[in-house]
């Protein structure tokens, strides 16, 4: 009998109420509601370092490219359409949330958004630089004119 009643009282007290559930799913949507935020910046930083990643390989492919078949090669780059491409890179896009702007020689320019870098068959090139930018975050691309080599910096 008196195992009978002390099952009872713990089936009473098995399980949450109505009020207990109510209150853990209005903390769970609070924690979801200001987490999402942060993981979208997150996914526009990572775009960001895809196409920087993406865009110097084939800077540097370009450049290999022009010293192993010893002729000028050039990498074109259109801002507005937002991709790039050369003779030996196939013409790829970047996300269309990350703006483009670039610095570069006034003889690699063949319309008013598309320029490029041109690497010689000494490993040189015309020199220039590319500013990624998206969501206040910056990238930026250096493509040194003596050496030809491709780094990130602050300032060029």
């Amino acid at each position: 009998m008196i195992k009978l009643a002390l099952d009872q009282q713990r089936s009473a007290a098995a399980g949450f109420t109505l009020i207990e559930m109510l209150v853990v799913l209005g903390i769970i949507a609070l924690v979801v509601a200001t987490s999402m935020p942060l993981l979208s910046s997150g996914s526009d930083t990572l775009r960001l370092e895809t196409a920087s990643g993406e865009i110097t390989a084939a800077l540097r492919a370009t450049r290999a490219a022009a010293i192993v078949q010893n002729s000028v090669m050039t990498l074109k780059l259109d801002v507005d359409r937002r991709t790039f491409g050369s003779a030996v890179v196939p013409q790829r896009s970047f996300a269309p949330t990350i703006d483009a702007k670039l610095t570069f020689a006034a003889a690699t320019r063949s319309a008013s958004s598309v320029g490029g870098f041109q690497f010689f068959p000494d490993g040189s090139s015309t020199g220039g630089d590319l500013v990624l930018t998206s969501n206040g975050k910056k990238v930026r691309l250096c493509v040194d004119w003596l050496t030809g080599m491709v780094r990130t910096a602050g300032v060029c």
